[in-house]
């Protein structure tokens, strides 16, 4: 379809036809149900009155058991926590969060899942 080598890297490819990669697409799906579901979550500063600059991410709980960590709820908490501020304080508007999080994804074009968590930019 694009005339590439058979032994090419997909990754620039997808970003030229605009293929969303699987661990994209489970970014996105994870955005959505938490931004769906956001009377489930608690903020840190729901759970404790020490004003910190991480107050307004999402609360995790300490788990130990990769199972758990792999879970919905965990992972998509970790990966919100991990957005850019100006992504996370459009939380509570859905519409204005999901255009933020899919153009933040769009534009940055992660590969896998993990690179979500090591690079750090704004919008």
């Amino acid at each position: 379809m694009a005339g590439a080598q058979s032994r090419s890297s997909c990754r620039s490819l997808f970003k030229q036809l605009e293929f969303m990669p699987v661990p994209r697409q489970y970014t996105d799906s994870l955005m959505n149900f938490t931004v769906n579901n956001q009377e489930i979550f608690q903020t840190n500063s729901s759970i404790h009155d020490v004003d910190t600059r991480n107050k307004l991410h999402l609360h995790r709980q300490n788990a130990n058991l990769f199972c758990f960590q792999k879970n919905t709820c965990y992972a998509s908490i970790k990966i919100l926590n991990n957005l850019p501020p100006s992504a996370t304080i459009l939380r509570n508007d859905k519409a204005k969060f999901k255009a933020a999080v899919r153009k933040y994804l769009h534009t940055h074009f992660f590969y896998s899942v993990n690179e979500c968590f090591v690079f750090k930019d704004d919008l």
